[in-house]
């Protein structure tokens, strides 16, 4: 299956015009090139480019209900912040990583990723304050663990919500003394 998974990827990034390969570490820039020429998304995980999975339409249905209940309660509230949808990546600087959450608050106004030519990156943001993932069963093990915790390293990062589509369950996490770094 993974060999198969693998052929369908180099058929797709011929198709792009793009060439990524698994066992070459790119840089930030060399991601962001390449990314910006491509039809399907990409996460970069310090110098790694790793394709993302397409999400069933219960999966986008639940993200989309959820956005927009998100985004009405925002703009009804007239709370400074912004929800974005998974069209937008997160910057972890810690892990030098570029995520695409499925759907993400901004702190306030969202502070955008700038490069090392000092170019500001709309489609990247480095203030999450809430971040939303629909697990899927390409991603749920990684959603419950090793993501929250790349999270918890972005001084603004204070709510995870995880959402089980196959059964009926939503977890939050929120941080609820940040000096003792203590989540609930």
């Amino acid at each position: 299956m993974a060999q198969g998974i693998a052929q369908l990827q180099n058929e797709v990034e011929a198709v792009e015009g793009i060439s990524i390969s698994e066992s070459r570490v790119y840089t930030i820039e060399e991601y962001l090139q390449l990314e910006d020429e491509a039809a399907m998304r990409h996460e970069f995980h310090n110098g790694i480019i790793t394709a993302m999975a397409g999400g069933t339409v219960a999966h986008n249905v639940i993200k989309g209900d959820i956005f927009t209940y998100i985004n009405v309660f925002l703009k009804s509230s007239a709370l400074p912040h912004f929800a974005l949808n998974s069209d937008t990546k997160v910057w972890i600087p810690s892990e030098q990583k570029f995520v695409y959450p499925d759907i993400t608050i901004s702190d306030g106004r969202p502070q955008y990723y700038t490069t090392a030519e000092g170019r500001q990156r709309r489609d990247i943001i480095t203030n999450p304050l809430v971040v939303v993932e629909v697990l899927s069963d390409s991603t749920r093990l990684e959603d419950k663990g090793e993501k929250f915790e790349r999270y918890c390293t972005i001084p603004t990062f204070r709510e995870y919500i995880l959402v089980e589509p196959e059964a009926a369950w939503i977890r939050t996490c929120h941080l609820q003394d940040p000096d003792a770094g203590r989540w609930m």
